[in-house]
């Protein structure tokens, strides 16, 4: 036996010991150097991925006849599933956020290890599945009985119909992570039938190709990478602190208290309340009724969960237009401004203070915006939480139209050590404002503060 042969190889694009990884699989026949061809250059050089190591990893599959019981012989799926997962535990730094990206058999692996550990799955931020035959492949049998891959890979074979099963019960209501089954147009191997059977058509994809090149991008047009790169960084900045790679950290951590916290929901305290209620309202858009409902419920006459209420039913009223929103947000942020003041909380008082302000400015009530802006400022210099006291000192000056003097203190807020979280609600009510006042001047501030772009130099060294 060749050692070289049976060792798990990895590829260390680049590994610097982050918190987040890129993490590419190959699939039957492959190699970790030779299957994606170019696909991790071109993500090592997109500036905005630097925060994210990259490793390829390897196993042993190559087309001739298995002899079971011969160490020759190519491990079946999910021994190669344990081995993905050992590898990862073991091998690589301990990440919190995983993207897997993985082409043809190499998806099959993938998904056998996240159902077989779902401590293992509440790591993945991401999974791309390049033409993997996840419903199996009608033209694996033939050959089945001389290999056990492609036995695996048989449709309707025992290993597909128990994977299928496994994941309809693991991810049939949804998956915790970002998904997408990519399908090459031209794939022959692999038909879109296979790659996209049991999964919901808006996770379904299309791209250009045969089975091999969809995971070979020649240019930096290639479908499949900006499918990649868009899915990655999403709404992230570029670089600083709201970067891709803790945006999928933090992500994590808001699966984890959901499934913490939700069993128990109905018995939580106040700040358990509204870490549930941010975690609802931060994994997807489709759990923001969950976030209103749990503090409709649970909340009441709590000036903190009132105001994460008040904070959700204004987003919703921001994007849907809804009188009743506005009008119950503004009875919360008031309602609970009073609470503050009698309880004399400074932290709560500007808190609630600046958001009564916006809500007055966003109905077109100026002075009375600028009244509750100077109350939030004079509050502001009080309190123990010093990023929030930065970003409302920044949010009532621009509420007062000092735009230089808030960019100040929007930039030191995001110093103070914001999560990223913090730091999206931050820029989301300050373009808002910027957009009710139609200030040019205020938007290309804030941009350079919140989405500061990458200088070349800074980016060429990352490489």
């Amino acid at each position: 036996m060749n050692p070289k042969e049976t060792a798990p190889e990895v590829i260390k694009h680049r590994v610097n010991n982050q918190k987040a990884a890129i993490i590419f699989v190959h699939g039957f026949k492959g190699n970790n150097a030779e299957t994606w061809g170019e696909f991790p250059e071109f993500l090592l050089k997109h500036a905005p991925l630097n925060d994210w190591d990259m490793v390829s990893l390897g196993y042993s599959s190559k087309l001739a006849p298995d002899f079971s019981g011969v160490w020759s012989a190519d491990a079946p799926i999910d021994r190669l599933a344990t081995l993905l997962r050992t590898t990862v535990n073991v091998a690589l730094p301990p990440y919190k956020a995983i993207s897997f990206l993985a082409h043809s058999m190499g998806g099959l692996v993938v998904q056998r290890a996240l159902v077989d550990d779902p401590g293992f799955a509440k790591k993945v931020t991401n999974l791309f599945l390049f033409g993997t035959p996840s419903d199996g492949l009608e033209k694996a049998s033939p050959f089945g009985f001389f290999k056990r891959q492609l036995r695996d890979m048989k449709q309707g074979g025992a290993f597909i119909t128990d994977l299928r099963q496994k994941w309809q019960i693991a991810f049939g209501a949804g998956t915790p992570f970002t998904f997408w089954a990519v399908a090459g147009e031209r794939d022959e191997f692999v038909p879109s039938t296979s790659a996209w059977n049991g999964f919901p058509k808006e996770v379904q994809a299309s791209i250009p190709g045969d089975h091999l090149s969809i995971v070979k991008p020649q240019k930096d047009d290639h479908l499949g990478l900006e499918l990649v790169i868009k899915t990655l960084v999403g709404k992230a900045a570029p670089a600083g602190p709201w970067n891709s790679a803790r945006v999928a950290v933090e992500s994590r951590d808001f699966q984890t208290a959901i499934s913490v916290l939700e069993p128990h929901a109905a018995e939580l305290d106040e700040p358990g309340l509204v870490q549930l209620a941010l975690a609802y309202d931060s994994v997807t858009p489709s759990r923001s009724n969950d976030a209103i409902k749990l503090l409709e419920d649970h909340g009441k006459k709590q000036t903190d969960a009132m105001g994460t209420l008040g904070g959700r039913l204004k987003r919703r009223w921001m994007v849907e237009h809804r009188q009743k929103d506005y009008d119950r947000a503004l009875e919360l942020y008031s309602s609970a401004l009073q609470i503050s003041q009698n309880n004399k909380d400074p932290d709560q008082i500007y808190y609630h203070a600046i958001n009564v302000a916006f809500l007055k400015l966003a109905a077109g009530k100026k002075d009375d915006a600028r009244e509750q802006a100077q109350k939030a400022l004079e509050y502001a210099q009080q309190g123990d939480q010093a990023h929030w006291k930065l970003a409302t000192r920044g949010e009532a000056l621009l509420v007062l139209d000092n735009i230089e003097q808030a960019a100040d203190a929007y930039s030191k807020a995001l110093a103070a050590g914001a999560s990223v979280r913090e730091i999206e609600s931050m820029y989301k009510q300050a373009m808002w404002i910027a957009a009710i006042k139609k200030s040019q001047a205020a938007v290309d501030a804030l941009e350079n503060v919140f989405r500061p772009k990458i200088h070349p130099a800074a980016a060429a060294a990352s490489v």
